[in-house]
């Protein structure tokens, strides 16, 4: 950040107060990863962590990053896997003409007729912010067009109303 020590501390402190949650939730991780030697994602995988030690102030040591981050971002793949999941079934079932092509860490690409356009953006905004329930909203932003240059965002009607409040 090229900031002084103190400040930094000063933000990483004024961040924990802000979000208090986000620290009990790193408390509970490394709880589990020196109890157990591993830790559980959201759908319940797990992943061994090896190495784990008493925190030093501030500072994770490597596994211990890996901990917290296993489950945060192990959560995420799960989530979408289940959206992914939800939406080829949607897609069948509702005999669509548009095909799912492939996952990008959070994103979905899809390859969709202009006429199913307006559907698709909703049943994706339904199917990702639907695909388990949290406490925290989930943001879907849906875009579109014929290449990666000339993409621009779209609104879907379902985005109005999160199925996941």
């Amino acid at each position: 950040l090229g900031i002084e020590q103190e400040a930094a501390e000063a933000f990483i402190d004024a961040y924990f107060q802000k979000y208090s949650g986000v620290q009990a939730f790193i408390a509970r991780a490394l709880e589990q990863a020196h109890r157990d030697g591993y830790v559980t994602t959201i759908l319940g995988r797990q992943r061994r962590i090896s190495g784990v030690r008493a925190k030093l102030g501030r500072m994770l040591n490597q596994p211990e990053r890996e901990a917290v981050n296993t489950v945060i971002q192990g959560s995420a793949a799960d989530l979408i896997k289940v959206a992914m999941v939800n939406l080829h079934r949607r897609l069948r079932r509702e005999e669509m003409e548009a095909k799912m092509l492939l996952q990008i860490h959070d994103e979905l690409v899809f390859e969709v007729p202009d006429a199913e356009l307006p559907h698709m953006a909703d049943m994706v905004v339904q199917e990702m912010t639907g695909a388990m329930q949290l406490d925290v909203p989930l943001k879907v932003e849906v875009a579109a067009g014929p290449n990666w240059l000339e993409v621009e965002p779209i609104p879907a009607t379902a985005s109005d109303a999160p199925v996941n409040p």
